[in-house]
């Protein structure tokens, strides 16, 4: 489940960080906060974050898995 879509007219591309959240479900959120999703899996997160960051080298990042992610902070 999608929780916001970027606009067509941003120029700047999107950084993503991947990660599970406190329930266990992964998350992929760009980190301005303006885009991101809730996902049952890993594969189906980094294939949101490299769509949505126009599949950039180096535009997707993984947090340790002592951290937990929140698609709201």
């Amino acid at each position: 489940m999608q929780n916001s879509h970027i606009s067509a007219g941003q120029n700047a591309p999107h950084r993503f960080v991947v990660g599970r959240d406190g329930e266990g479900h992964w998350i992929a959120r760009d980190e301005d906060g303006q885009t991101g999703g809730v996902f049952a899996d890993r594969s189906s997160a980094v294939r949101f974050a490299a769509m949505e960051s126009g599949h950039r080298a180096g535009a997707i990042r993984f947090a340790p898995a002592s951290v937990r992610l929140s698609l709201f902070n």
